[in-house]
């Protein structure tokens, strides 16, 4: 039952309860609305495309929350092995982790973290981990230090923080609480992560809809009603497994070609991409003063204002070209955009840097390393059946078996743009290629 309700122009009608209320309200949760979801640069290109991070997470929140209640109702294994108020805790964890995925993003997200702290500098509660890692620390890990923090404050149970921590982070271990309803369920946990950090995960099945709304266009648009109700759990070799119907692979695949589009078109459109670059290049060459602290508290005080002021003062100074020609809106001058997997794009990709270095044009690159999905990975826990009908009742076929459409789009989201930069384009233009 719920306490609350909000408005939302995705969602239309977001619920949620007093207990979710008091974690919305706090200081760490209210910073999300000075986040972009997109980051500003985007918004050069798609006007629109303003939204924050804060209705992003209450969007994951509610998916979370349906996707949980069609696993409970699609088997009786929850009913029958775990007490009603078992599952609640359990449903309370994964909203709650849907709200919380993204606590940690930094000013204008992944821009940000070039210049994040190594992990080991942050003041966490190791014995969470199952081993700590030796490398930059990363969102996710100051998602984890926010949610720590607000368990040391008593607005969060320790046992729900650390269970929240190691669905959203896959270097965490669960509580003893956790532990103990695993038993029951061997395979729970893979199957609650799977709502948060999975290939049908609330986060995608959010920012997808959210982002296209938001920047008018209608790639990243696929039937969310239609996807979560074709989506079950079953047991398979004493597991429990996510299987969607033969009637809802048509639906995945939409969703598939909705998050191709939008990486395509959106995400790393090639204007946007550019200045990606300069807000990068602004950071790390500091033209800005942007400091990544280890507290938590100072880096909940960290918003996108407070780097766009100093782009702003950095860009009155013409030394400071990447400043300067982000905050003029001045974009790099695109050539081309090469795929990995062809070798002529390769051979492009050569006689591109060869010949610029040679003339003396500037040049940069932009990288996208994407995959559609993971699904074919060899070793994956993060596997999704299809509930097929045959002669003799049903079979679960891998989903990556069943769709032609995943196995041919699955290989194409490696690529490089290209880019010169505007003050050079003219001497690129007079470059022979014959």
């Amino acid at each position: 039952m719920s306490d609350y309700e909000l408005r939302d122009p995705i969602h239309k009608r977001i619920p949620f309860s007093e207990e979710e209320r008091r974690i919305i309200d706090h200081p760490f949760v209210q910073r999300l609305r000075f986040i972009s979801q997109l980051g500003f640069v985007s918004s050069y290109v798609y006007p629109g495309g303003v939204h924050n991070r804060f209705t992003h997470a209450l969007g994951a929140m509610h998916v979370a929350g349906r996707l949980f209640a069609r696993f409970i109702s699609s088997t009786e294994v929850f009913s029958h092995r775990l007490t009603v108020k078992e599952i609640e805790l359990l449903r309370l964890r994964v909203r709650l982790a849907g709200l919380l995925h993204d606590l940690g993003h930094g000013p204008f997200s992944h821009a940000s973290e070039t210049v994040f702290p190594q992990l080991s500098e942050l003041p966490m509660d190791w014995s969470w981990w199952k081993s700590v890692p030796v490398r930059q620390s990363k969102h996710e890990d100051y998602s984890v230090l926010l949610i720590q923090t607000l368990a040391k404050e008593n607005a969060l149970d320790p046992d729900i923080a650390q269970d929240i921590c190691c669905l959203i982070h896959a270097d965490l271990q669960p509580s003893t609480t956790f532990h103990k309803l695993a038993k029951k369920i061997p395979s729970l946990p893979s199957v609650l992560k799977s709502i948060i950090s999975g290939e049908l995960d609330c986060d995608r099945m959010d920012y997808l809809l959210r982002d296209s709304y938001y920047c008018g266009v209608a790639y990243g648009q696929y039937d969310i009603d239609w996807l979560i109700s074709s989506m079950t759990v079953a047991e398979r070799n004493g597991n429990l497994i996510l299987t969607i119907s033969e009637n809802g692979v048509r639906a995945f695949e939409d969703f598939l070609l909705a998050r191709y589009h939008m990486i395509d078109q959106v995400y790393f459109h090639k204007t946007a991409a550019g200045f990606v670059h300069a807000l990068e290049e602004a950071i790390r060459t500091k033209e800005i003063d942007l400091r990544i602290p280890t507290d938590p508290y100072a880096y909940a005080d960290l918003r996108d204002d407070h780097v766009i002021e100093q782009l702003f003062a950095a860009a009155k100074d013409p030394k400071n070209y990447w400043s300067q020609h982000l905050m003029q809106r001045l974009p790099a001058k695109r050539i081309l955009r090469l795929y990995d997997k062809h070798v002529q794009d390769q051979e492009s990709l050569e006689r591109l840097r060869t010949a610029c270095e040679k003339e003396g044009v500037r040049y940069f690159m932009h990288s996208a390393a994407n995959v559609l999905s993971r699904l074919d990975e060899a070793g994956t826990t993060d596997v999704l059946f299809v509930h097929k009908r045959t002669l003799g009742g049903h079979d679960q076929i891998p989903i990556f078996e069943y769709s032609d459409l995943l196995q041919k789009y699955n290989e194409k989201l490696r690529f490089t743009d290209f880019f010169v930069l505007r003050e050079d384009y003219e001497r690129f233009e007079k470059i022979r290629w014959t």
